[in-house]
């Protein structure tokens, strides 16, 4: 499949993410759940530089618990990204901790080149350092099962997650990359330590980071099935299995295929979900208005909830990892597709504050 793009397409190309960073501005309302979980607002220093992480621990959760990090995308903030992202649902339904770092410059340095990852516009800070630090700190803190520790990122934070897969297997359970496809040159340089359970959702119609995969003059990407046929490469796995999930929202333009590869070295896995027709939007089953985004990064797909199905996939992972130790074997089953649990019965419904109208990642 040819990744060079034409000049008018990555004129396109640059438009839409223009476009999408300056969406995030718009004002959006979000329904919030009616739900006494503890939020904390903390710090980390990391060679000199101050870092910031939100811990989201719901009522009745006790440490050390099985904890999910979230990445977001350019340009937004921890609570920017909670409000749009849904995680916290799924962290109330299944009892685990949700951590909401916050890149440098509200950016992530996720490997690619500068030019793409707004380098010019955002300064990202030494973010490998970082997320190892993080780890290292939930665990000293009793908050993380360090044997339960996974990580997942939309757009630019979905690109670090993928940087962190290779680079640092080790450190997370399992790992899920959404609205990121994998740079071609992970093809040469991506060389876990161990096989990596990963998991990649994509909107076939994103504009954004096409699923097809772009080429431009300072790097390409691969399209989606690609790149979770380079780790299911990378992990030994057998053939795959494609099926079509159920089409619960039948109004939002929308359907969901998942394809996943078992029969991997030491019990891995690779996902991948492709949203047909989705844009560069992450689905989710939450109680939503209409935002000012969906015009400018396409549809949101209502059928299946990226918290649910983040922690359907990564949960299967972890029983025998610690941060610096191997994945324990084991076959994992083809699961069938989560509902959405605790479905926000008694929510509220309040204007974003200022922090949080910055809902959707364009980069």
């Amino acid at each position: 499949m040819a990744l060079r793009q034409s000049q008018p397409g990555r004129v396109r190309h640059a438009i839409f993410v223009v476009t999408g960073v300056l969406v995030l501005f718009g004002a959006m309302f979000t329904i919030l759940p009616a739900r006494a979980d503890a939020v904390r607002d903390l710090r980390l220093s990391v060679n000199g530089e101050d870092r910031r992480f939100v811990v989201v621990t719901p009522e009745g959760v006790s440490g050390p618990a099985p904890v999910v990090i979230a990445l977001h995308g350019a340009a937004q903030t921890p609570e920017s990204f909670r409000a749009y992202f849904g995680l916290d649902a799924a962290a109330a339904a299944h009892g685990f901790v949700a951590v909401y770092p916050e890149g440098e410059g509200r950016v992530w340095n996720d490997g690619r080149p500068a030019a793409m990852r707004l380098k010019m516009m955002l300064r990202p800070g030494d973010d490998v350092a970082f997320l190892v630090a993080l780890v290292q700190r939930l665990a000293q803190d009793g908050i993380a099962d360090p044997a339960r520790i996974y990580l997942t990122g939309i757009s630019n934070g979905g690109f670090m997650v993928q940087r962190m897969a290779c680079e640092h297997a080790d450190l997370f359970a399992a790992y899920s990359s959404i609205m990121a496809t994998a740079p071609a040159n992970y093809r040469e340089e991506c060389k876990p330590d161990r096989p990596v359970p990963i998991q990649f959702i994509h909107g076939t119609a994103d504009s954004v980071i096409a699923y097809s995969g772009f080429w431009t003059p300072v790097g390409a990407t691969l399209s989606a099935p690609e790149s979770a046929r380079l780790f299911a490469r990378i992990n030994g796995c057998g053939a795959s299995n494609q099926r079509e999930l159920p089409d619960l929202d039948q109004t939002d333009g929308t359907t969901a295929v998942l394809r996943r590869w078992d029969g991997c070295r030491d019990g891995s896995a690779v996902e991948l979900i492709s949203i047909e027709r989705g844009g560069h939007q992450s689905p989710a089953r939450v109680d939503t208005k209409p935002d000012l985004a969906t015009p400018f990064l396409g549809l949101r797909s209502r059928d299946i909830d990226s918290g649910e199905e983040v922690w359907r996939f990564m949960s299967a992972f972890g029983g025998g990892v610690t941060s610096g130790s191997r994945l324990g074997a084991g076959a994992v089953p083809l699961p069938p597709p989560s509902p959405l649990r605790g479905n926000r019965t008694g929510a509220v419904v309040r204007p974003a504050a200022a922090a949080d109208q910055r809902g959707i990642s364009a980069q």
